[in-house]
């Protein structure tokens, strides 16, 4: 007679403990790149917006103004931004980025003087219609952004910059200092490392922005400013 012999309870545990470990093992690094490739295209969907804000400002001799009713479109009262801060207005930019790649809509804020529609006759170098000029009493930027040292020290970064676009990154339910900064509408932003850790929190914001002599540059290369 033969005998046949099945698995123990303990071997079938171990089996699973094995397979479980191998496959977290194989997921672990899979999750790593897969965030990696959202954050490689974050940065390349905020560059291409960077340029579709710059291309408006060749027509429009101004920046557009932010999106705050999720329209896509900018949103202007008078000759106003009806607010400096909002979305990007992709539709009225014509950019197929509506949202990151963690499905969230990209932030958006302006200098209101770089943003209106108000001629700067007062301002010698400014043609009629340009709402920027080489006139640094009209035309500074009013957003300024920071950085942390390694000890947690904030430090600037950039001070009055014209515009800033970010993304909040990857949404993990808890936000540290640094990223509240970015989203409480004021004129302060922070710009880190992505994963840095601050507070014990890692920060996970993509910003980049758009300094006044990168416009004013601009408006010299098609020659609409002397």
């Amino acid at each position: 007679m033969k005998n046949y012999y099945g698995f123990t309870l303990i071997e079938m545990s171990l089996v699973l403990l094995i397979m479980a470990f191998t496959l977290s093992s194989l997921l672990f690094p899979l999750s790593s790149k897969l965030e990696e490739r959202s954050i490689n295209k974050t940065k390349i969907q905020i560059n291409n917006l960077k340029e579709s804000v710059l291309n408006f400002v060749l027509i429009h001799y101004r920046l557009p103004c932010p999106d705050i009713d999720q329209d896509g479109l900018e949103d202007m009262l008078g000759v106003n931004c009806s607010d400096i801060n909002g979305n990007i207005p992709y539709v009225t930019l014509g950019s197929p980025h509506i949202q990151d790649p963690w499905g969230e809509r990209f932030l958006y804020q302006v200098s209101p003087e770089l943003a209106d529609n108000n001629n700067i006759n007062t301002c010698a170098t400014a043609p009629a219609g340009v709402s920027i000029a080489i006139c640094s009493a009209l035309n500074e930027g009013t957003i300024n952004v920071f950085s942390y040292t390694a000890a947690g020290a904030q430090q600037p970064a950039a001070i009055g910059v014209a515009a800033i676009i970010l993304s909040t990154g990857k949404n993990t339910g808890i936000n540290g200092v640094a990223q509240n900064e970015n989203t409480d509408n004021d004129a302060d932003f922070v710009k880190t490392g992505y994963g840095d850790i601050n507070a014990n929190i890692p920060f996970n914001d993509i910003v980049i922005w758009i300094t006044v002599n990168e416009l004013i540059a601009k408006l010299i290369e098609v020659e609409v400013l002397p």
